[in-house]
């Protein structure tokens, strides 16, 4: 793994692997618990899909001190994750481009899940591709994982690329110094991601490719 070498660097949730149906029926477990919104279940994905976290928070005046409990749902929720990976679907066309991307480049993947889930899901996939597999469970802090990452592996930034369906993502890849390809097939829809200017917006899984050209 070259310095000169480009390294592709994918979120998994959302943007590999299709967990979205599994960790929006969590959200609504954790807005009916806290007992967040009035709004309907339909209502609620779309407001996590059209708004960052912190405007999230905002809407459902979910304060500072209840994130600790709300990140401790979500790690339960992964482990949960590890007992269904088996229902997880790929995101069609994905694997097609992760496998034509590992001929030319570094690739791998940088992720607040549970490597066991990952790795499980890749080895079910036929997609043990990866160069390696990274994860930290810092939800806001993706620019220090990033961080974290390229010394680990000693990369240069000017020629890592990450891949990511989250606004989050974006944020910190653009502290972080590193490029965004954001996609159109994850959490966030395509109006928020823009928002936030990302480096580059991929339609399908294949557009990618010709960003990195």
């Amino acid at each position: 793994m070259g310095q000169s070498m480009k390294t592709i660097i994918f979120d998994f949730d959302g943007t590999i692997a299709n967990t979205l149906p599994f960790h929006f029926k969590k959200v609504i477990e954790i807005a009916k618990k806290y007992k967040i919104t009035n709004l309907s279940e339909k209502e609620i994905i779309q407001e996590v899909r059209s708004k960052s976290p912190r405007q999230l928070m905002t809407e459902f005046k979910l304060s500072w001190l209840k994130l600790p409990s709300v990140f401790s749902v979500i790690k339960q929720a992964q482990k949960e994750l590890n007992k269904s990976i088996e229902q997880i679907k790929i995101f069609p066309g994905i694997d097609k481009v992760l496998k034509r991307l590992k001929k030319n480049y570094c690739v791998g993947i940088l992720s607040s899940n549970i490597k066991e889930n990952i790795d499980k899901f890749l080895q079910l996939n036929k997609l043990e591709i990866f160069n390696f597999v990274y994860c930290e469970s810092n939800i806001f802090g993706k620019d220090k994982a990033l961080n974290n990452l390229v010394k680990k592996f000693n990369l240069l930034k000017e020629n890592v690329y990450y891949i990511g369906d989250e606004v989050r993502d974006i944020e910190g890849c653009q502290k972080a110094g590193i490029k965004i390809i954001s996609v159109g097939w994850g959490l966030h829809d395509k109006k928020l991601l823009l928002k936030y200017y990302p480096d580059y917006f991929a339609e399908k899984p294949e557009e990618i490719i010709g960003f990195l050209i």
